[in-house]
Formats: structure tokens, C-alpha cells, sequence
């Protein structure tokens, strides 16, 4: 029987997921944490085509990156990827991004809930659903928390609202996780970027965003912590919360 307890795929990272410096952007390597991830619960027989026949699908809830090396173009990488622990609530994952000749470029960890796609609400992990992961506890590099990120202490006024559109959602109507990510570094002009490199994110989705939803976006720094930045993103409409998101960056050599 295969052993599905570490699963790896190898991507290359094309011109599609690059930032105008030639550094492979959080939105591309995003992508290939969220195949790697996709296809592992496929062949464990966990994954969408498994529970979409009872109308069930994982959502994330919770993730952190952080890089200590950022890829480049036309690079080729491994992901690995695991499932550390599962509750009748929670479900960790964690990952590991290298180079080609396996030397550790970045680590992952993200946490994940069932949820009733009908209902729109989490439900209970079965037990034996629970029973088919593969377990691997403790595997990660290192321990990354997943914390719940403070609120932010200033108001939205003079924010424009954007609109969520059709090219925003995935396979479960709802704003795709990795858009949430655009969104949260499109707050960071022209000139920070070409300062400062992504370091880490880490993300709280806190609730859906669908189709038509107006939403408004604030970023400001982190008064505590120099070259950390918070995010936070809510729907105008019943205010509340969407996304709360921590960015770490560094000054490029």
C-alpha cells in the first residue's frame, strides 16, 4: 500500500507567479501549497470529489508563512506536505518548501474545518474520516503559532469599498484564500516593495465573502513591533469581519 503520510510535489515557478523583482510572490507559492495539499487529500480519499457527495468541503481557517529564502523565476521547487493532528474540529496541516537540492526555502502551517456547504457552517470532523488521515506529528522545521492576530486600533473612514467579483471565488462559491492574500499585499505601495521583502504572513479567515459582497479593506503598523504590519478586512454591509492578517517584511539585501 502507498504510504501517504508525507506527500511531495515538484513545481517550477513560472512568470505567472513572480513579482516585477523576479522573486516568486506569496500569491504563486501560495498556489502550490494549496495543490499540494488538494491532491494529498484526493489520493487519500479525504479530499473535495470525496465529500462534496455530502455536501461537505475543507475551508482553511487559519495560516502561516514564513520564508527564509524566496525562489526565482524559472526555479524549481518541492513542497512537501502532512497532516500534524486532528480534532472533531480542527484538522493541521503543515509544509515544507525546498529547492531542488532539497534545502529548506520556507515552512507552512495551516488549520482547516468541515464545513456543510448548504448550511454554510462547520460541522463535526467524523470519526472515521478522522481515521483515514495519515498522521505525522511534530514533522515541521519549525512550530509556527497560529494566533489569534490583534484588531486594529484605527477606523475605515476615507476607505473606497471593492467589490467581490465572479473571478474572486473557488469551487465553494466563496472568496478563494489565496485572493485574500493579493488583497492583504495590495495594500503596500510601488515604492515599500521595492524595499522590503515578504518575510511572513499569517492569515485569520473569520468568514465567507461571496459573490456581490462590498468589502472594505485597512492596513496600519504594528505600534509594538517594527516592520510588522496588520491587516483587516470587513463587509460593509453587516461589518462583519472578513480577514485579519500580520505581514512581517525585511529590507532587501
Amino acid at each position: 500500500m502507498e504510504d501517504l503520510s508525507i506527500w511531495k510535489e515538484e513545481f517550477k515557478i513560472t512568470h505567472y507567479f513572480v513579482n516585477p523583482d523576479g522573486l516568486a510572490s506569496i500569491q504563486g507559492l501560495s498556489y502550490c501549497l494549496q495543490e499540494t495539499a488538494v491532491n494529498h487529500a484526493a489520493a487519500g480519499k479525504f479530499g473535495y470529489g470525496d465529500l462534496i457527495k455530502d455536501n461537505r468541503a475543507w475551508v482553511l481557517t487559519r495560516q502561516m508563512i514564513k520564508l527564509y529564502k524566496i525562489p526565482l523565476i524559472s526555479q524549481k521547487i518541492l513542497v512537501e506536505s502532512w497532516v500534524d493532528q486532528t480534532t472533531e474540529i480542527i484538522s493541521i496541516r503543515d509544509f515544507h518548501l525546498l529547492d531542488s537540492e532539497k534545502k529548506l526555502l520556507g515552512v507552512a502551517r495551516t488549520s482547516w474545518m468541515l464545513m456543510d456547504l448548504k448550511a454554510r457552517k462547520p460541522v463535526k470532523i467524523p470519526t472515521q474520516l478522522i481515521k483515514r488521515f495519515p498522521h505525522s506529528p511534530g514533522r515541521i522545521h519549525e512550530k509556527l503559532p497560529l494566533e489569534k492576530i490583534p484588531h486594529l486600533k484605527s477606523d475605515y473612514q476615507d476607505i473606497i469599498p471593492f467589490q467581490v467579483v465572479y473571478n474572486d471565488l473557488d469551487m465553494n462559491h466563496h472568496v478563494n484564500n489565496i485572493q485574500y492574500l493579493k488583497w492583504v499585499l495590495d495594500d503596500f505601495s510601488y515604492d515599500f516593495r521595492k524595499k522590503y521583502r515578504l518575510e511572513s504572513i499569517e492569515s485569520n479567515y473569520l468568514s465567507e465573502a461571496i459573490y456581490g459582497d462590498s468589502l472594505l479593506r485597512k492596513t496600519e503598523p504594528d505600534e509594538e513591533k517594527e516592520n510588522i504590519y496588520l491587516t483587516k478586512i470587513i463587509n460593509i454591509k453587516n461589518k462583519r469581519p472578513i480577514l485579519a492578517s500580520r505581514t512581517k517584511w525585511k529590507g532587501k539585501d
